[in-house]
């Protein structure tokens, strides 16, 4: 039976082959020089009205190819929020090239927007931010803790003169001696109140929901500039400080969270990225939605510009697809520095309902754009569990009150009164599904590698080095900051190579699988159909698997070196905060899986040259059903 289900997964893994991503078609060899529209490269010269015009004229005369001479070319107009300085919209069968040129950015409007467009190739480019006006984020060491834990004092190294204050959206910790992201016992905070959680009229909800919340915050009540690079900074919580702020640690203050995006993907498809390299941008990388659908990024990278002191690239995820109609390839790109995920790939739920009459109700933490419910979309309403209610029901009207976060929806279909606070719904008119993310280099970041949240994937051949959480996560869940993911079935991970990730004890594993939900983990198998094999696992702090809410997982011929390395007592748990469980868990061994069925680990091999604390396959007993375990060797 089960070499069945894993001839059934690869048969349909197999398929992905099939994706297709048309080139542009356009062969009147037409070509358009900017140069021709008084592009200039004169420093800091704006040039959004001369690439409009170009870019119009293309569109006008159905040019094949917009050429732009290798150099620098700069883009600082004052713009409505939301808006691109470069606007690549209802374009069909064109290539543009870069030529190498370096477009560099001084407003926090979109980049580039890529909108209604078909056979679309971009290639040969370099997008980055203009760091002489803003820094993206600035690295600061800590030289002094006032003995009562009051303040501490932080120099800037790599600034002769800071400014008087700043915009702090987020602190982590880096390891001072290879300035990377992550360091063995760094904490990660926001110095001011959390602005990203959102409530319902539902105390009881939000406070269920608050505590998924694994972020400190308010932590700073003010700063003080006391020299010319040195900061000071006045706590609110003396203990607090004295306890977890210490000399010589190294922190990365970002000022920039979600500002832009370098390249916003809407209702496009046959999009072609090839060779664009993204050194910096006060928010994404590349953002994909809507009926967005087969596009490949090709040997793109998101890495720090030579020759600077930069501590950041993206301010937020390098790649973020989400909402999307999938379909599509990443391959031999590089990813590095960023805020957030190098690669974040889900779609969009929410939880909370309220029934306010026979065919209507108001869906609760609901954001217009975010989730974006409109008429005529197929909504499916889960459980709080994840567990199917058996309702779906087409949406007939819909009005978003945007100041309550909230959106009243009028459905086909008679509406169960079962519907509640904890009701979680799934809309089907997207399905970011089908990809291939293949021989990709993940390296020297903040929080995931792949944080996966979508079906039907192969991930094979990539390399993680440094990552500071998890080199993999499959997730789904809802808290008061987002809600995202409707499961994950059928997907492939293999020969990829894991080397000293999660150097913060971000989660509990290095390949993390499990849903964040106010009643804790559901027995639901929300993660279905799942093989890795042929997988090489170096240097992890702690496990190398955790596997939950799951079925038909496959652990195959699986190589795991020097394991649970670190220690596994006192703060256990957290988003670099070093907590403890959330889940009043206790975490043991080298794979572990709880709330799973149908699950083999067959032929792994666990070797260690260092001392460890663990080194076991460890199962739920009252959990878990038909867990396999066979031909391994090195484990007890």
């Amino acid at each position: 039976m089960a070499k069945n289900k894993q001839e059934s997964i690869r048969v349909k893994i197999n398929d992905l082959e099939n994706i297709k991503v048309e080139k542009p078609k356009n062969t009147n060899g037409i070509v358009v020089n900017v140069l021709d529209f008084e592009a200039t490269q004169e420093k800091y010269k704006c040039n959004y009205e001369a690439f409009k015009k170009a870019i119009d004229y293309c569109r006008e005369i159905k040019a094949s190819n917009l050429e732009i001479p290798k150099g620098k070319y700069y883009f600082n107009a004052s713009l409505d929020r939301g808006e691109a300085q470069i606007k690549l919209d209802d374009l069909s069968d064109i290539t543009i090239n870069g030529n190498g040129s370096e477009f560099i950015f001084s407003s926090d409007n979109k980049f580039i927007s890529i909108h209604n467009s078909t056979r679309l190739e971009i290639k040969n480019l370099i997008l980055d931010w203009n760091w002489d006006k803003e820094p993206l984020a600035s690295l600061g060491r800590i030289i002094k803790v006032a003995k009562d834990g009051s303040y501490f004092d932080c120099e800037f190294p790599s600034f002769k003169n800071i400014k008087d204050s700043f915009e702090i959206r987020i602190v982590g910790p880096f390891n001072p001696k290879e300035v990377k992201p992550g360091n063995k016992g760094g904490l990660e905070f926001r110095p001011y109140k959390n602005n990203h959680v959102i409530e319902s009229d539902d105390e009881e909800s939000n406070k269920d929901m608050e505590k998924l919340v694994r972020e400190l915050s308010n932590i700073i009540t003010g700063m003080e500039k006391i020299k010319n690079n040195v900061m000071r900074f006045y706590t609110t919580d003396f203990i607090w400080t004295l306890d977890r702020i210490k000399k010589d640690q190294l922190y990365n203050f970002r000022h920039f969270e979600y500002e832009s995006t370098a390249i916003y993907l809407t209702d496009s498809n046959n999009i072609n990225l090839e060779s664009i390299t993204i050194y910096s941008c006060p928010g994404s990388g590349i953002v994909g939605r809507g009926k967005l659908h087969n596009f490949i990024i090709n040997k793109c990278k998101v890495v720090r510009k030579p020759g600077t002191s930069r501590s950041i690239t993206t301010s937020a995820d390098c790649i973020h697809i989400g909402n999307s109609q999938g379909n599509f390839i990443i391959e031999d790109c590089e990813f590095s520095y960023a805020g957030d995920d190098c690669i974040n790939i889900h779609d969009n739920t929410s939880m909370g309902v309220k029934v306010i009459g026979d065919k209507s109700i108001i869906a609760k933490r609901v954001d217009k754009e975010r989730n974006a419910i409109c008429e005529g979309d197929m909504l499916e309403f889960r459980n709080g569990d994840f567990s199917e209610t058996g309702y779906s029901s087409k949406v007939k009207y819909v009005k978003y009150n945007e100041e309550e976060v909230t959106c009243t929806i009028e459905l086909e279909d008679k509406v169960p009164e079962s519907l509640n606070e904890k009701t979680i719904i799934f809309n089907r008119r997207y399905c970011t599904e089908n990809y291939i993310i293949r021989n990709n280099k993940f390296h020297s970041n903040r929080a995931r590698g792949i944080l996966i949240h979508g079906s039907n994937g192969l991930i094979e051949g990539n390399s993680f080095y440094k990552i500071q959480g998890t080199a993999i996560q499959i997730e789904a869940g809802a808290e008061s900051r987002w809600a995202e993911g409707t499961g994950v079935n059928n997907v492939i991970f293999r020969n990829n190579f894991i080397e000293s990730c999660d150097l913060n004890r971000w989660i509990m594993a290095v390949i993390y699988m499990g849903v964040y939900l106010p009643d804790g983990r559901c027995n639901y198998p929300i993660f279905n159909n799942i093989i890795f094999e042929n997988n090489t696992i170096v240097d992890c702090p702690r496990l190398a698997f955790y596997l939950s809410s799951c079925s038909d997982i496959f652990i195959l011929n699986n190589t795991i070196i020097n394991p649970n390395t670190g220690t596994f007592n006192g703060r256990v748990y957290g988003s670099s905060q070093n907590e403890l469980p959330i889940y009043d868990e206790y975490y043991q061994g080298t794979i572990e899986i709880v709330k799973a069925k149908d699950v083999v680990v067959e032929n792994n091999e666990r070797i260690e040259y260092v001392d460890t604390y663990s080194n076991g396959i460890y199962f739920e007993k009252g959990n878990t059903s038909n867990i396999i375990v066979k031909n391994n060797y090195g484990f007890i």
